[in-house]
């Protein structure tokens, strides 16, 4: 593949093909969403972007819906959130370790992300209130439903990240017990495939499991 000099870099437009110190072709192109969150200093384990893509669709985050975070981690999810509400929406993320929260703080301000509040504070103590979606990723979802269920506005999304088995099965009988349903459980598997004039193949790797995502809703019955 060979070097590029940042030098030779340096004002093009985004789009140009430039050769390497021997021969090779590279593309100067603009960072995606995707590769922020991917590329974000962390030390954390963080929710990629075929998880996090998947959950703010299927939790039907807008630009302008009001979203809650447990877990900010290093503020990958974060990233996402706040580009799916939009200038008019807002994102509020909690987070009980300090140095997590700093790092995630840093990582926002770097790609000027204005529409987000950070919060040293525990997700149970919840401030927010006719919330439209709340996201968790932290260990024991679960606790957090009594307080998520009068954050959030009726029919208002839950949406959970939790790698285990027991942890689905646990977190979705948890939500029943507590007012949730419309529960559904998906796991994201991606596959990318090469493509060129002898063959049409999928690549020999895959992104397998990283975690279920758990979606509820939060029900109000009428009848009572």
């Amino acid at each position: 593949m060979g070097t590029v000099s940042y030098d030779n870099i340096i004002g093009l437009e985004w789009g140009s093909l430039i050769r390497t110190s021997i021969g090779g072709e590279v593309l100067v192109l603009k960072p995606t969403l995707s590769d922020l969150m991917e590329q974000i200093p962390r030390r954390t384990q963080i929710i990629y972007p075929k998880d996090a893509a998947f959950m703010v669709i299927k939790a039907g985050v807008l630009p302008g819906s009001l979203v809650v975070e447990g877990g900010t981690g290093s503020g990958s999810l974060t990233l996402c959130l706040s580009s799916a509400v939009g200038e008019s929406g807002l994102v509020v993320s909690y987070e009980t370790n300090k140095d997590f929260l700093k790092l995630a703080s840093r990582n926002l301000k770097r790609f000027g992300v204005k529409n987000v509040i950070l919060k040293n504070k525990d997700i149970r103590e919840i401030e927010e209130k006719e919330v439209d979606a709340i996201f968790l990723d932290i260990g024991n979802p679960w606790d957090v439903f009594e307080q998520a269920y009068r954050a959030l506005k009726p029919g208002g999304a839950l949406c959970s990240f939790v790698p285990s088995y027991e942890q689905m099965r646990r977190t979705v009988l948890s939500g029943r017990e507590s007012g949730f349903g419309a529960a559904e459980v998906y796991e994201v598997l991606l596959r990318e495939y090469e493509v060129d004039e002898r063959r049409t193949r999928p690549k020999p790797w895959m992104i397998g499991h990283t975690g279920f995502i758990v979606l509820m809703r939060k029900v109000v019955d009428v009848n009572l």
